[in-house]
């Protein structure tokens, strides 16, 4: 296999970060794995491509026209994904796939690769745990473990079946004004999360935010590591 790295593209939003890394999804089938309430699914049609997104604790919907293209989201395990074979152009797991339990993530990369067409790519977009969010989440939501489990199962799982690796680096922006803002997006979270927003309000996490912000300020960003695989 070959592998190229881009090391940093800068802060930008989760979704220009792939659309920067994949290039024009226009007229792509893509499947998106773990895709929560369909924002990332949302965007891609938006950008003409074709999306379906799957998640086991979502309510399906209706096909859903955008300008472009059109998405839709249904009800299904990362690793029972009801797809034809060689369906997809494109996979994505963004932000996904150190959701999946740990004994379930090769059933999962193996269900990304038998859905991808000849020639289709994987792609694989997960937060790095380190920085001033990590330094303040990991008090309520320490994700290293889990995050660390992926890595490896992309390594073992993923890696040896395809030709070439593009790993790319940049910043999801995370600025909050205050400890309030940070809360109310913490506590966004806790559908598909373990934690509570009891947790999350807690003096102990107040404190570490009021600790970075005197460093840092407002600035949160969040590093994201992104895979591509053809």
């Amino acid at each position: 296999m070959t592998k190229t790295v881009i090391p940093d593209l800068g802060v930008m939003p989760r979704v220009d970060g792939i659309l920067a890394s994949v290039g024009s999804v226009a007229g792509l089938r893509i499947v998106d794995i773990g895709c929560g309430e369909g924002q990332v699914a949302r965007a891609l049609a938006e950008q003409g491509a074709e999306v379906v997104g799957y998640d086991p604790f979502i309510n399906p919907t209706d096909w859903v026209e955008t300008v472009s293209g059109r998405f839709r989201l249904a009800k299904a395990a990362a690793d029972a994904i009801p797809e034809p074979d060689g369906s997809a152009d494109l996979v994505v797991f963004v932000f996904s796939l150190h959701h999946v339990p740990r004994d379930r993530l090769a059933g999962a990369l193996g269900e990304a690769r038998r859905l991808l067409k000849p020639g289709g790519r994987l792609c694989i977009a997960e937060p790095i745990a380190e920085g001033a969010n990590q330094y303040v989440m990991a008090l309520y939501h320490d994700e290293t473990e889990v995050r660390r489990a992926a890595a490896e199962a992309m390594a073992g799982f993923a890696r040896p079946y395809f030709r070439s690796e593009t790993e790319v680096r940049y910043r999801e922006r995370r600025a909050f004004a205050n400890f309030d803002e940070f809360a109310a997006l913490a506590i966004a979270g806790t559908r598909f999360n373990s934690y509570t927003a009891e947790d999350v309000l807690s003096s102990a996490v107040r404190g570490r935010f009021d600790e970075m912000f005197a460093i840092h300020g407002p600035d949160f960003d969040l590093p994201v590591r992104l895979n591509i695989f053809s």
